[in-house]
């Protein structure tokens, strides 16, 4: 795959500290996606044997994973597209989801000249690599005056995946789509039944709505995020998935121990950051200002997250990046500045990190197809 965009330059400066000889092959991998495609089977609406039994009756070889018992996956493999028909270029966000099974939709198109609904289509990034091709539901002039619905409905991607968005068990919230590392941070948070639980930044929803299906709903958790537009979007991934016992509060979770009465058991602080781990990628642009102002910003979660944690209580941090700022640095301010306690990430089904004792967990692009990282903290 052509890749002409990556800017080499900036991602030496901001990865070479961490992966020093390995840097070449780990930027190498950020574009590439792994053999597995995973999805989590929410067992608040269904068993893991029966999605498995049903996907595999619809010819989607669908597999359960061996260490996270919710987790299941599609093998993936890439392979070569020939282009067909109209070139429809998309943004570089929505070219990414076309990667991994999605369709082009609307708002993700920058150029669709001459399409007609029902023509074939070449589903572009803005550099001219092909990752999908399929059929146009729209014409140019739908699609460029009013934004909504599918562009083109692709029939077939790089990797050979199918878009579970369109199906029944997606419909049903039988299923997620979530990375295994964004599961294992349920589980190393260890949500139990009964307990306060707040997740500081809690949209899209996922990570939420697997602590409620851990708690088979019988958890008190109130989920933060000061965007209303993506507090409403949670709302449906939560309504879709079966949750509840649930709280949706718009609001910057920075000052939710000044604005808010709140005593936790266990507080999830999975704030933005740079996302350089979410592969496949078909460009990066990410400056060393990027991640400096961002690990700042993710540092003001922690430090709000210490103040509602009960003594005794839990703290998880995690980031679907791969930097040193954003991950071990910000784990280290956490103990330094924050007075909490680190303690092991486990189960530790990545790596362990790069901390002195090895007590944090990494994905590592190269070795595990994606990056990750989690750190698991006390309040003594």
């Amino acid at each position: 795959m052509n890749r002409p965009s990556t800017d080499y330059n900036s991602l030496t400066i901001v990865l070479g500290r961490v992966y020093h000889d390995r840097l070449d092959r780990v930027i190498k991998s950020l574009h590439s996606m792994g053999p597995r495609y995973y999805f989590r089977i929410n067992t608040l609406r269904s068993s893991r044997s029966r999605i498995q039994s049903e996907m595999r009756g619809q010819g989607i070889d669908a597999r359960l994973d061996e260490t996270v018992q919710e987790a299941a996956f599609i093998p993936a493999s890439e392979h070569s597209l020939f282009p067909r028909g109209v070139s429809v270029q998309a943004d570089r966000f929505a070219a990414e989801s076309v990667l991994q099974g999605a369709h082009l939709y609307a708002r993700g198109v920058r150029r669709c000249h001459g399409l007609r609904a029902g023509s074939s289509a070449t589903v572009t990034d803005q550099f001219g690599v092909v990752v999908g091709v399929g059929v146009a539901r729209q014409s140019e002039t739908s699609i460029l005056t009013y934004r909504q619905g599918i562009a083109v409905e692709v029939k077939e991607n790089r990797f050979h995946l199918p878009s579970l968005m369109d199906k029944v068990w997606y419909e049903k919230g039988e299923i997620h789509l979530q990375s295994l590392p964004a599961m294992v941070t349920c589980l190393v948070l260890d949500p139990k039944p009964g307990e306060t639980i707040v997740d500081m930044n809690c949209a899209p929803g996922g990570k939420l709505a697997h602590i409620c299906q851990s708690t088979d709903n019988q958890a008190k958790i109130i989920g933060f995020d000061r965007n209303a537009r993506k507090v409403e979007k949670a709302r449906k991934q939560l309504e879709r998935l079966g949750c509840q016992n649930y709280r949706l509060v718009n609001h910057d979770s920075r000052y939710a121990h000044t604005d808010f009465s709140l005593k936790a058991d266990r507080v999830l602080v999975d704030p933005p950051c740079t996302g350089l781990g979410v592969t496949p990628k078909l460009s990066v642009t990410t400056t060393e200002r990027d991640v400096e102002n961002l690990a700042s910003y993710q540092k003001q979660f922690l430090s709000a997250a210490k103040r509602i944690v009960k003594p005794g209580g839990t703290v998880v941090y995690s980031v679907c990046t791969i930097t040193g700022e954003e991950c071990e640095d910000v784990a280290r301010f956490a103990v330094e500045h924050c007075g909490l306690k680190l303690e092991e990430a486990s189960p530790i089904i990545g790596r362990p990190g790069h901390d002195p004792q090895g007590l944090t967990q990494r994905f590592d692009p190269e070795l595990d197809w994606l990056g990750y990282f989690i750190a698991k903290f006390t309040k003594t």
